[in-house]
């Protein structure tokens, strides 16, 4: 059964690509258009890996994390914020509880390489 992801972004290209680039990979991708939309598919799809963006309307990316960390079913769920914001705002996101998080643009190759990180920890846990 492959890898659930769930991507959340407003950005309708970033969510296309990144989700086209997921699945070349061999994971099963969904998306959410922002911290609402997430929280909900997230609870019905019970992904293995959540990416979020951070800033977003209606629900940011943190927002997102703080009500999903409450939630006993995604207390262990991987999640990686991303931002264009720098630094401060990443550190914010860890602290809400993101695993990790990385400033844009992002390169593909490094977002694989945190992704398999996270996944293979999530194992352990």
């Amino acid at each position: 059964m492959p890898v659930k992801i769930l991507v959340v972004d407003d950005s309708e290209d970033t969510r296309e690509m990144m989700a086209k680039l997921l699945e070349l990979e061999a994971y099963s991708v969904m998306t959410a258009v922002d911290g609402r939309a997430g929280l909900k598919a997230a609870a019905d799809q019970q992904p293995d890996l959540i990416i979020t963006d951070i800033n977003m309307p209606n629900m940011n990316g943190i927002e997102m994390t703080r009500e999903l960390r409450k939630q006993s079913e995604f207390a262990h769920v991987p999640i990686m914020a991303i931002t264009a914001y720098g630094n401060s705002i990443a550190q914010e996101a860890i602290d809400a509880g993101a695993d990790c998080a990385t400033t844009k643009p992002v390169q593909f190759a490094n977002l694989m390489i945190d992704i398999r990180r996270l996944l293979k920890q999530s194992e352990t846990d």
